[in-house]
Parts: structure tokens; sequence; C-alpha cells
């Protein structure tokens, strides 16, 4: 995957504050992304919302998983973000203990004796695959918005 600055143009390199503007929406842009459903054009399963809510970023490493039957209430990647500079390394991460199964699918016995053959959803391998056009679209809106002002 290509790095974050060879990602961005000249104009965005010029001020530090672009850079991480860009930075900063990149990564909001990622997580919604990750966490788009089916039903509204991405690839995330959506049953009760808790897999969608259960992301969560962090500047100091890999969040870490939840117990099962934990429910979520909502991400937090926005106040991460909020603050966030370009030299800040990030994690996103969802905390729900089948998130891992519903990304790569999971054919064989769990540990209740239940049969599972589920293909996976590969939500997350999608959303990284989207990252080069995620910089581009976020690098471009805040020109726009910066161009606009004058």
């Amino acid at each position: 995957m290509a790095k974050f600055a060879d990602l961005v143009d000249g104009w965005v390199l010029e001020t530090e504050a672009r850079v991480d503007a860009v930075w900063r929406g990149s990564i909001d842009m990622l997580a919604d992304e990750m966490t788009t459903t089916r039903a509204n054009g991405g690839r995330l399963p959506h049953l009760t919302g808790n897999l969608m809510r259960s992301l969560l970023a962090s500047t100091a490493g890999m969040p870490a998983r939840g117990a099962a039957g934990d429910q979520y209430t909502g991400q937090d990647v926005g106040t991460v973000t909020a603050t966030l500079s370009s030299r800040q390394r990030v994690w996103l991460g969802f905390q729900a203990v089948y998130a891992h199964r519903q990304n790569y699918g999971f054919v064989g016995e769990d540990i209740l004796g239940r049969t599972y053959n589920q293909q996976g959803a590969h939500f997350i391998e999608a959303a990284i695959l989207a990252w080069p056009t995620i910089v581009e679209l976020v690098a471009e809106d805040i020109k726009a918005k910066v161009m606009a002002r004058g």
C-alpha cells in the first residue's frame, strides 16, 4: 500500500495544517467505509448494528477485542481523529468478538459445537483497497473548501 505522503499532492504538502486535515479526514472516511452496511452499498453485515458500533480508534495500539455478549453504544473515531496529527499513528479495530468471523468467514465447528459455513464479507480489506481514493477525495474536498474561502 502506498504511503500517505505519496498519495497527496503538492498543494496539501505546502502546510502542516493541510496535511493534518487530510490525514484526519482520511481516517474518518476510512472508518465510514469500514462501517458502511450492505444495505447502504458497503460490505458490513448488519443485523443489530452492534458490529458497526464496535469500531474503535486508538493512538496507543490496536484496540482490544471485547467479550462475548458485549453491546456497544457507539464509535469513538471522530473523537480520536479530532486532535490527530499526521505524525501520529492510529489504529482502527472492531471490538465485537465475532468481527473476525464476519470479515474473514468461518468454516467448522465453534466451541459450542455449532457447525458453520459462513462466507466472509471482507469489509476491512475493501476499505483498505479504497485508501488511495479516500485520501484523494479528502484532499480535493479540503482544497475546495480552502479555495472557496479565498
